[in-house]
């Protein structure tokens, strides 16, 4: 089963008067990385909701925001009436023992400490969400799970796809591969008689023989060609494998294009050559979706 590394999920939920949005967004990386947005309270618990998601989630750049909002007010930046009050009390006697009548503005006493509160979190408050929040964060996952399954059999798909295609080059590969000895032979064979033309001189079978005796050995791309089908076999393989192997799919790819590449250009034929280029194509399109696979 393989999993895109792309991927959204959301969760909502409510606990009294709280009520919590949960958002998950990944991309594809060669390694883990958290990009974490909450509550300044609630960075505490950073590495809690980074093992929490290296439970489902083993690469890939995941943003998480949490948001926590209440109905009663808690959690949101408040004017402090009481202590505005005192400020603007002591400021006015203070400016009437100065002799200096002088009216603050509002503006000026938002600026003094304990005026505005900022609505953070107390610890006692973080510590009693926690929970609620590991419960939907939790949620969150599982949406996002689902949504890189889906998109990973979509790309299953694809990938296989692109492996009968390959196959199918492959085995014309293995039709003409015969042929190209013969045709080198009965080439050569013409191009030495029609230099001989004249000169008395004859070819000689035993020259000729050995010459394309070791034109065959240098074109050889039979153990290429197994090779290559075993790649594509272990593929198909680790595409039906209960998780996600993206690095080795990743791997076989590259011996793939290794095997496909050799093909072309040991073969010295044009034929071959073109279903080389072919399959090469299929490769590329296999490493791009691969880039994306967990």
């Amino acid at each position: 089963m393989l999993l895109s590394m792309t991927g959204f999920g959301e969760s909502r939920s409510q606990s009294g008067d709280w009520h919590l949005a949960v958002e998950l967004r990944s991309i594809n990386n060669r390694h883990f990385k958290l990009n974490l947005r909450c509550p300044d309270g609630f960075f505490h618990y950073e590495a809690d909701l980074e093992r929490l998601l290296r439970e489902t989630i083993s690469r890939g750049t995941v943003s998480l925001t949490i948001r926590l909002d209440s109905a009663g007010g808690a959690g949101a930046p408040r004017l402090n009436r009481d202590v505005m009050l005192s400020y603007w009390n002591q400021l006015r006697d203070l400016s009437v023992d100065l002799g200096a009548p002088h009216t603050p503005a509002v503006a000026e006493l938002l600026q003094l400490p304990g005026v505005l509160d900022d609505g953070r979190l107390t610890a006692e408050q973080v510590e009693a969400l926690w929970p609620f929040v590991q419960e939907g964060v939790r949620a969150a996952v599982v949406r996002l799970d689902e949504f890189r399954q889906r998109e990973g059999a979509a790309m299953a798909a694809d990938l296989r796809t692109q492996c009968e295609a390959i196959e199918k080059t492959l085995g014309e590969v293995v039709t003409i591969a015969p042929q190209v000895i013969t045709d080198y032979r009965d080439k050569l064979q013409q191009r030495v008689q029609k230099l001989l033309e004249g000169t008395g001189i004859t070819l000689e079978q035993d020259n000729l023989i050995r010459e394309v005796a070791f034109f065959a050995d240098r074109c050889d791309i039979n153990e290429e060609i197994t090779r290559l089908r075993s790649h594509i076999e272990q593929f198909l393989g680790l595409l039906a494998a209960k998780t996600s192997q993206g690095r080795k799919l990743e791997f076989l790819c590259q011996e793939m294009f290794r095997e496909s590449n050799t093909i072309g250009s040991k073969a010295n034929h044009v034929g071959v050559g073109h279903a080389a280029v072919d399959m090469k194509t299929c490769i590329e399109r296999i490493r791009e979706v691969i880039a994306n696979i967990e």
